[in-house]
């Protein structure tokens, strides 16, 4: 194998050299590769390459600009959504390239990666988006570094965004049920705001809904499905805890089989035009509602009731808020929602808890009070 080591190196000294074969410019091309820990690395990296080159989609780190990198690493990704592939080229077109695409691969630096993060503040995004575009970039050099594209992720050396945390917009209870009162019948999407605020469901599981998901006789839904803002009917949902059951109120029951009844009389007046899907939440013909469709109604119930502005997901924030005001055990709040664990729902709504240490100090006086009692 050729592997040689350096040996005036300080620390990684092995490297491999090896000619391809091919004849550039009157040269032999020649492949080289340094910074290798130890001999079986090296051997493994050279190895790799040359099957690489055997199957024709091997590219010198040197020679290819960022960009390239990059649309060819999103083309391996199978294990992405279409959405997510949608999301990502978003990205790439709109703060990536225009910052980093025309960098060879082998020189972006620590620089490059601050200058791209500046840009994207420039530009006034939120948190979250700059956060995902780095995510981004972060993950490709990962994976340049695995293939010995590059030695180190540049990525590596700069500070990481970070999000802020929002301010939470929440309705109080007694607003919420007024909206929601005032707002019924006024569009086909208000049983998405209905649910929102009753369930703390997400958008996307709204809208992936089924009839079959219900369990009316014991109060319950099953979260199996979403849909996505292409229409697309997903299987499964956000995450593997996100598959869950959700209790019922009974006047929630009463409220969906008065829009089932809307539903199964569309269902006869279009006859074969229908696509049955068996979605809650639907268009006149059965076919699953865009996001656009539910937005569009949200801004005119929240015109229509003179509204604070807030967010169609803030009504799952108002629904947790709600019940953290009954005094419901978070554990409970967390398994409604779908959360991995208790501590990702602490994380989120712990600011909304009522000033626990007042409540000790006064469960204390009770308890004084209470032993004095019995000893009278």
């Amino acid at each position: 194998m050729p592997t040689y080591k350096d040996e005036n190196a300080k620390k990684n000294p092995w490297y491999f050299v090896f000619y391809t074969g091919e004849i550039k410019n009157g040269k032999r091309e020649r492949i080289k590769r340094r910074g290798f820990k130890t001999k079986k690395a090296a051997e493994a990296a050279e190895a790799e390459i040359r099957t690489s080159i055997n199957k024709g989609d091997y590219y010198e780190p040197t020679k290819i600009m960022f960009k390239d990198f990059m649309k060819e690493w999103l083309k391996s990704r199978h294990d992405l959504s279409p959405e997510t592939v949608d999301l990502y080229e978003t990205n790439l077109r709109l703060y990536i390239n225009p910052v980093l695409g025309e960098v060879p691969l082998s020189k972006i630096n620590s620089l490059h990666i601050e200058q791209f993060i500046n840009s994207m503040h420039e530009k006034e995004l939120g948190d979250w988006s700059i956060k995902r575009a780095f995510s981004i970039v972060n993950a490709a050099l990962n994976a340049a570094v695995r293939k010995d594209l590059i030695n180190k992720n540049p990525s590596n050396k700069v500070s990481k965004p970070k999000v802020r945390r929002k301010v939470m917009a929440v309705w109080e209870p007694e607003f919420a049920f007024d909206f929601l009162e005032q707002t019924k019948g006024k569009s086909r999407y208000w049983i998405a705001a209905y649910l929102a605020i009753m369930t703390g469901m997400r958008q996307g599981e709204i809208l992936g809904l089924r009839w079959t998901d219900i369990d009316f006789d014991n109060k319950t839904l099953h979260i199996q499905q979403t849909v996505t803002k292409n229409r697309r009917i997903k299987e499964g949902a956000k995450t593997q805890s996100s598959v869950r059951s959700v209790a019922l109120s009974t006047d929630t029951i009463k409220t969906l089989k008065e829009h089932r009844a809307i539903i199964l009389q569309e269902r006869l007046q279009y006859g074969e035009e229908y696509h049955n899907h068996d979605l809650v939440v639907c268009t006149n013909f059965g076919g699953p509602a865009t996001t656009r469709s539910v937005y569009k109604a949200w801004e005119r119930f929240i015109e229509k009731c003179k509204a604070p502005k807030i967010t169609f997901h803030d009504l799952r924030h108002t629904h947790v808020s709600m019940l953290i005001k009954q005094g419901v055990h978070m554990k409970v709040i967390s398994e409604r929602l779908g959360h991995s664990s208790i501590s990702v729902t602490m994380d989120i709504y712990g600011h909304l808890l009522p000033n626990m240490q007042e409540q000790a100090a006064e469960l204390i006086d009770q308890l004084n009070t209470k032993l004095s009692g019995t000893k009278e």
